[in-house]
């Protein structure tokens, strides 16, 4: 008799265990559902853009603070800085030109992931890219 339960308990054992390994582990979660698009206009600092719209006085440190592309129906989508925004903060350039960014729009956030940068100019549409000839890295 004890064979038997020694038997039956181990196949519980078991079952319960690979039970438990079919189940997600609780940390594991699912990555936010985003939307890719492709927009048009100029990248500028929201603040300054909002404070010449509305006359909302900004504080000093918020002029340059959050990027957003300004459609040109004058619309504003703010930009999540990551590795590839932050181009638009180091080069003026970028600000001064008109662009097509393919991003990314979260559910959960307003902000936009920029995944592509094109300029678009009179003679074409011209992808825009940094290289490192150093270490082989484009951004």
């Amino acid at each position: 008799m004890l064979n038997a339960e020694c038997g039956m308990l181990k196949a519980a054992t078991t079952f319960v265990a690979a039970v438990l390994l079919a189940l997600p582990a609780s940390g594991e979660e699912k990555p936010a559902a985003y939307t890719t698009e492709t927009i048009r206009g100029r990248v500028v600092f929201l603040a300054e853009v909002m404070q010449d719209k509305t006359g909302v006085a900004v504080v000093p440190e918020a002029r340059e603070r959050v990027l957003a592309l300004e459609k040109k129906d004058g619309s504003l989508l703010p930009l999540l800085e990551d590795v590839r925004a932050r181009a638009f903060r180091r080069d003026e350039r970028l600000r001064e030109m008109e662009v097509e960014l393919v991003v990314r729009r979260y559910a959960i956030s307003p902000l936009m992931q920029v995944i592509q940068v094109f300029e678009i100019a009179k003679s074409g549409k011209y992808e825009i890219d940094y290289w490192c000839d150093v270490c082989s890295i484009p951004m």
